[in-house]
């Protein structure tokens, strides 16, 4: 909105879509006979409350995390940004109600085609929710796929990394603090002498992308330091002869 190039087409079309909904919704809700509350605000509510339900498990976040094999809780998402992708996600199923809005919209200027169809007002509602959900769910799976190509090709640069929803990727040079004999990894093995794209510590673990293996490595946080890394290029100066004798 702070752009001053003016709006775009999409941001247009999405206040007249807003607008539309809105102003159709009421339209439709005020010339309700009690049949049609019982057959239309069914239908509505288990929307609205399917769509809360969906969303309030952060599917983006869960898509991101499987894409790169680990789990939602091993980012470690902040509950703030976990909200923000359930509105995003919220704000592609309220659509669901643009039907029903234009549907509100035609008798209130009393359309000739009304009578004929309006038999086939919830069957239609049905479908239009199935085929919204589907899209959804298509375009939450182009988000976190997208999100994370970007990520690897990131990686790949040693660039800087993109985040995503509150999952901020960072360079790390991984220092352990016990011999390499006693490092317990999962994933495969621990190199300290170059930087790895780090997801911090989740749970006591520390979530690291290994982008030339193309899998995640997981190590206990007791067990290593992070220290940041300017980029991807740098090289880490950890020896393990550096390590006190006594561990």
């Amino acid at each position: 909105m702070g752009d001053e190039r003016g709006w775009t087409p999409a941001q247009m079309l999405s206040v007249f879509a807003v607008a539309a909904t809105a102003g159709g919704i009421w339209l439709l809700v005020r010339q309700w006979t009690w049949g049609e509350w019982l057959a239309w605000a069914a239908p509505l509510v288990f929307a609205l409350v399917a769509s809360c339900v969906v969303a309030s498990g952060s599917v983006l976040h869960a898509l991101y995390a499987d894409s790169l094999d680990v789990t939602p809780d091993d980012l470690d998402v902040p509950a703030i940004w976990q909200a923000a992708s359930a509105v995003k996600l919220l704000g592609l199923l309220s659509f669901a109600l643009f039907v029903p809005a234009l549907w509100g919209i035609a008798k209130h200027v009393h359309a000739p085609f009304v009578s004929p169809v309006e038999r086939l007002g919830v069957p239609m509602y049905v479908a239009t929710q199935m085929a919204v959900v589907v899209v959804c769910g298509l375009w939450a799976l182009d988000s976190a796929g997208d999100a994370v190509k970007d990520l690897r090709t990131a990686a790949v640069r040693r660039a800087e990394l993109p985040s995503y929803f509150g999952v901020e990727p960072e360079w790390t040079c991984v220092e352990p603090t016990v011999p390499a004999a006693k490092l317990s990894t999962r994933g495969g093995v621990l190199s300290p002498e170059r930087p790895y794209v780090s997801f911090g510590e989740a749970g006591g673990t520390v979530v690291l992308w290994d982008e030339p293996a193309g899998k995640a490595l997981q190590t206990p946080a007791e067990q290593v330091r992070l220290v940041p890394a300017a980029d991807g290029s740098v090289r880490c100066t950890f020896s393990y002869a550096t390590l006190p004798k006594g561990d």
